[in-house]
């Protein structure tokens, strides 16, 4: 029976300045870390992102829904029941994702914890799953494109994301052009993150096509099918949808108009474990390919995610999962995916193979709710 849960917002130091449009983003982000407790004493951990770039959510806000709303209909639950604490919280309130995925996180771990299997295990996953890291580079002149681009192909890294749509056209074909050089035999993706136009879009496509793009992500904005539509008609690059799709009944309209080739899956935005594998099954369906993302978690959240995206198989091609890694100081979390060159594999240990410290939930600044 579940008797506490406590919820604790913590900075994270970045170790590198992130830029994101045209905007730097450096110092830290603030996260919410949860834990969920037995009546016997096991201990299960969730993360929720709530980095300002991405989230429009504050973390207070999310302590306050998970402590307020969502606490109250888990405490006393069976843990085992993970379904029932689903609907539990989608009765509690609706929405409110992050928060929900980050419980849901935590109460696999709990299970996992408490029965010495690791979540892969009892989701029936894939024990030897890896995923390949793909670097976001959002540099804003081809120089150094090229050089971060260079740095991290020496690293290992054998897929870029090239971050497009806030300088002019001219200038994001320059760039595409850099980071085909410096990476000659690398897999390329663009991603506009909804900022595309389709002056932009002819003014690429050439280059696109000579540099093997293999999808451009997110073009316009979320829920703009008509104009998604109208760009099939003639932009022949793979199109992969981003914003706009959380959950399988968001990808289904997309999906049967023939709309995109990829979708991008984030447990965090996606709500928690069934709704992560429900959009699986839906991409699968559809004959879709997988791109996993993050919301920016640490390896906690990262690897947590990983549990479920191990029932993706073959789907995936590739993740941003790089940020624990390259720009975030997360020394505090314990264990997480392990990383050989750019590939990611599954946790070791039960549970989703991350801890961080117990002592954080003791601070003055920590929520507890008790049965």
């Amino acid at each position: 029976m579940i008797t506490s849960i406590s919820a604790v917002v913590r900075e994270i130091k970045l170790t590198q300045t992130q830029m994101r449009g045209l905007q730097p983003v450096n110092g830290v982000q603030e996260s919410v870390f949860l834990q969920v407790t037995d009546d016997a004493g096991h201990h299960g951990y969730g993360e929720a992102s709530a980095w300002s770039v991405f989230s429009e959510q504050t973390p207070q806000a999310i302590v306050e829904v998970v402590t307020g709303l969502l606490a109250p209909a888990l405490i006393g639950r069976d843990p085992t029941d993970r379904a029932g604490a689903s609907r539990a919280m989608d009765a509690a309130v609706p929405g409110n994702a992050v928060a929900k995925a980050a419980l849901d996180m935590a109460i696999h771990d709990l299970v996992g914890r408490a029965t010495g299997l690791a979540v892969h295990t009892l989701l029936g996953g894939d024990p030897g799953f890896a995923i390949d890291l793909s670097y976001s580079v959002s540099r804003p002149d081809p120089a150094s494109v090229d050089r971060v681009v260079r740095e991290r192909a020496d690293d290992g890294y054998r897929i870029f994301k090239l971050k497009v749509g806030a300088l002019s056209p001219a200038e994001d074909v320059e760039r595409l052009r850099a980071l085909r050089r410096a990476a000659p035999d690398a897999a390329l993706r663009l991603d506009y993150n909804q900022r595309g136009t389709e002056t932009a879009l002819r003014a690429i496509l050439g280059t696109a096509r000579d540099s093997g793009v293999e999808f451009c992500e997110q073009p316009f904005r979320a829920r703009q099918l008509d104009r998604l539509a109208r760009l099939r008609g003639w932009f022949d690059v793979p199109i992969s949808v981003d914003e706009g799709v959380s959950t399988a009944e968001d990808l289904e309209p997309v999906a049967r108009a023939g709309l995109c080739d990829v979708v991008a899956v984030k447990f965090g935005r996606s709500g928690g474990t069934k709704q992560t594998i429900e959009l699986f099954q839906s991409a699968q369906r559809h004959g879709l390919a997988v791109y996993c993302g993050s919301l920016n978690e640490t390896r906690l959240g990262v690897g947590a995610a990983m549990q479920a995206y191990s029932l993706a198989g073959d789907l995936v091609s590739g993740s941003d999962f790089y940020f624990p890694y390259e720009v975030l100081d997360d020394g505090d979390v314990r264990g997480g995916p392990r990383r050989e060159g750019a590939r990611v594999l599954l946790p070791e240990g039960p549970g989703h193979g991350a801890t961080v410290p117990a002592e954080w939930f003791a601070e003055s600044s920590a929520r507890t709710v008790r049965g």
